[in-house]
C-alpha cells in the first residue's frame, strides 16, 4: 500500500453538507413534536391538580356544614384550617386562597371559596351565618381549548336563584 492510496481513501469518506442538513432538520422536527407533547401533558396535570384541590375544599366545606355545631357553610377558608382535629380540616399548604378573583396567577393550588347567601345582600358583610345557603369553590381549568385557563366552579348547597348572591370572603 502506498502513501497516495491512503490519501485518496481518506478524501472520499465523510458526510456532505446536504446529509448533515437533513439530520439537523430531522432532529428539529422530533424536538418540536416533543415540546408540543410536553405542553399538553403539563396542562392536563395542572388541570387535574386544580380540580382535585377544588374538590378537596368543596368536600371539606360540605363536612363543615354537616357538623351540628356549625350547621352552615364556612365564612372563610381559614375556618377550614383552624384545627387539625376536625374532620373538615384542610392544611393551608394544600391550597392558596385570594379575595376578589381566584388570583393573579392561575396556579393549580389556587382556589377561592365564595359564600352564597339569601336576601340579596349588597356585599359579603351583609351575609350572616343564618343567611348562608351555599358555597362555591372557584378554580382554574387548564384544559381550555383556546389555550387560556378559564375559571370553573364546584357548588355546595344553593348558589343561584332569586335573592341569592355569592361573594368572596373578606378575610
Amino acid at each position: 500500500m502506498s502513501l497516495t492510496n491512503i490519501k485518496l481513501k481518506g478524501q472520499n469518506e465523510g458526510f456532505t453538507i446536504v446529509e448533515l442538513l437533513i439530520v439537523v432538520v430531522v432532529i428539529a422536527i422530533l424536538a418540536a413534536i416533543t415540546i408540543v407533547s410536553y405542553n399538553g401533558i403539563t396542562n392536563r396535570a395542572n388541570q387535574s391538580a386544580a380540580k382535585e384541590t377544588a374538590s378537596t375544599v368543596q368536600k371539606k366545606a360540605e363536612l363543615f356544614n354537616s357538623d351540628t355545631s356549625n350547621n352552615r357553610y364556612p365564612l372563610t377558608t381559614a375556618e377550614l384550617s383552624n384545627s387539625s382535629s376536625n374532620s373538615w380540616y384542610v392544611p393551608t399548604t394544600s391550597f392558596a386562597t385570594s379575595n376578589g378573583a381566584v388570583g393573579a396567577t392561575n396556579g393549580s393550588k389556587n382556589v377561592q371559596l365564595l359564600i352564597c347567601g339569601t336576601g340579596s345582600p349588597a356585599n359579603v358583610s351583609a351575609i350572616t351565618a343564618s343567611t348562608i345557603v351555599g358555597a362555591r369553590v372557584a378554580y382554574w381549568d387548564f384544559g381550555a381549548t383556546n389555550g387560556t385557563p378559564s375559571l370553573q366552579y364546584m357548588d355546595d348547597g344553593t348558589v343561584s336563584g332569586t335573592g341569592i348572591a355569592c361573594f368572596a370572603p373578606t378575610s
